[in-house]
């Protein structure tokens, strides 16, 4: 594949924006996500393991934002949201691992054993 007419940098940042949106439900982002991608080959970069790695940077920083208030104790009390929070984060988490282990194809990978995230 001939590299697209986009540097490096723009290709990784336009494919880090274009993840979020495919995850947030944008179908029409899929085809250009995709293209990108595979595109990366042609710069040297495996386009499945950037966007598994992209992937896997956009849920750690989801569970983040809704840890980070229960950190604080923002939310002491009101257990009604700690507990959604905690099914978002376990639910978050479970992704996570799909796309840590896609990077590992080969090698370890991570198994929740009796978890519902497993």
């Amino acid at each position: 594949m001939k590299k697209p007419t986009m540097n490096l940098g723009e290709v990784i940042d336009r494919l880090s924006i274009l993840t979020m949106k495919v995850y947030f439900g944008d179908e029409q982002s899929i085809s250009e996500h995709r293209h990108l991608t595979q595109s990366l080959s042609a710069y040297g970069v495996n386009g499945k393991v950037m966007a598994s790695a992209l992937r896997l940077q956009l849920m750690n920083r989801l569970i983040w934002e809704l840890e980070n208030d229960m950190r604080k104790g923002h939310l002491d009390g009101d257990l009604q949201e700690m507990g959604r929070r905690a099914i978002k984060i376990r639910d978050f988490n479970a992704k996570r691992i799909e796309y840590k282990n896609s990077i590992n194809e080969k090698g370890f990978r991570e198994v929740k054993v009796l978890h519902r995230s497993a």
